[in-house]
């Protein structure tokens, strides 16, 4: 099953994301990821926190990710060498194929995202997803640019977590959704969630 990954990366105290060296370096780590999969790769800048960058890859399966590329000897070498200019925080995959997320495969397309990271109840799964499905369209009606998409954390954790790829104009126009009379019919799904983490980001050209 072809799956995505998404892993939060944080900068250095001493480096910032316009580094000539530390971006060299991302580009050869790119091609070497794409070249492994022969998959496209991103990378995000999170706007809340600049140091924090994602990246967002696809995946043939959980396996090949996990169990092939990781222990490889090109990732040992990629990771020694960023080491000194970042670590990683964590690294997450979800079940969805690049194709249901709103990613860029051309230029004019959104480049700009919201990241939702959406902590379900126990036992309440199943009520978020039809409720979810039910108000989505909400959501959809107020983007201009690309169509919403995400999917579910794979890995197992206490908490089911859905994760929704949002494409916006900007972090202003996210805020204008909440003055709308279609927010109040989105924000129903809250009433299965323990809890959401919310940030956004922009592509980080390279």
């Amino acid at each position: 099953m072809t799956i995505t990954e998404i892993a939060l990366l944080r900068l250095s105290l001493n480096i910032s994301a316009d580094d000539s060296s530390l971006r060299s370096k991302l580009t050869h780590a790119k091609d070497v990821m794409e070249g492994y999969t022969g998959r496209r790769f991103y990378y995000l800048q999170q706007v809340e926190d600049p140091k924090l960058l994602y990246i967002i890859g696809e995946w043939e399966s959980l396996d090949q990710h996990m169990n092939g590329f990781i222990p490889s000897a090109d990732n040992q070498a990629l990771l020694e060498c960023l080491k000194d200019n970042l670590s990683v925080e964590w690294l997450h995959h979800i079940d969805a194929p690049h194709s249901a997320l709103p990613l860029p495969t051309a230029d004019g397309e959104p480049c700009f995202w919201s990241i939702g990271r959406h902590f379900i109840k126990p036992g309440q799964k199943e009520k978020f997803k039809e409720t979810f499905e039910n108000t989505k369209q909400h959501v959809q009606d107020l983007v201009t640019k690309g169509t919403i998409g995400g999917g579910w954390r794979m890995e197992t954790e206490e908490l089911d977590e859905f994760v929704l790829f949002t494409p916006w104009t900007d972090v202003e126009q996210h805020q204008a959704f909440a003055k709308t009379d279609g927010f109040k019919e989105y924000f129903k799904i809250t009433e299965y969630l323990d809890h959401a983490d919310i940030k956004h980001a922009k592509l980080l050209e390279l």
